[in-house]
């Protein structure tokens, strides 16, 4: 899979953009006429989901997106289960009232947690938080994202923090559930987000 990663990604840089448009078409049009397409996608769809990887860390970091309250309860359970003692919200306004009021009915002080403002993707999710890594000597960090945006974090924050462990977890309330990804809108509509997303952050941050 390595040394297929590597040919792939010398054709992709090797190519003009009038080419790159003319390779994918090929490349979509011999799945669609040579694969079973619903499995394909279905399986796509499995895979952009990471498998948990719940460990004891430095801090807990919140992202922000879809399904932003179970995010939020997750990041609070994950607190209250004595994984981290401090949490950063990333990628949300800094009075955020269903951060401040989940924390507070949670009975968590303002002490144990921040709001990064300043994150607007899910890399910038990671990139922002390098001063707190540093600063604080964080030498492993659990993340929480959405279910199918799971492996396209698990990228940016490895690209970011090489030589750090990154946790992953999501709520296993999500709405996304890949084996009804042609019955359930919800998950159609986090699929249709997040691929294109994945597809990009897989060439840009392996």
């Amino acid at each position: 899979m390595t040394n297929f990663r590597k040919i792939l990604k010398f054709i992709l840089k090797g190519l003009y953009f009038t080419q790159l448009l003319i390779f994918l078409a090929a490349v979509v049009l011999g799945i669609y006429l040579f694969v079973d397409t619903d499995h394909a996608v279905e399986a796509f769809a499995k895979y952009l989901v990471v498998e948990k990887n719940i460990q004891p860390a430095d801090v807990i970091i919140v992202t922000s997106g879809e399904e932003d309250t179970l995010r939020i309860a997750e990041g609070i359970r994950l607190f209250q289960e004595g994984y981290s003692n401090f949490i950063i919200f990333s990628g949300y306004s800094k009075d955020n009232q269903m951060i401040h009021k989940a924390m507070t009915a949670a009975g968590l002080p303002e002490t144990c947690y921040t709001i990064d403002d300043k994150a607007t993707s899910t890399i910038e999710n990671a990139t922002c938080q390098q001063a707190y890594v540093n600063e604080h000597q964080v030498q492993s960090i659990l993340v929480v994202f959405s279910p199918p945006q799971s492996r396209r974090g698990l990228l940016a924050f490895r690209h970011t923090f090489k030589d750090l462990p990154v946790y992953v977890s999501y709520s296993d309330r999500s709405s996304y559930q890949p084996d009804a990804l042609f019955s359930s809108k919800e998950t159609r509509e986090m699929f249709t987000t997040q691929a294109p997303k994945f597809v990009y952050y897989f060439f840009r941050y392996v």
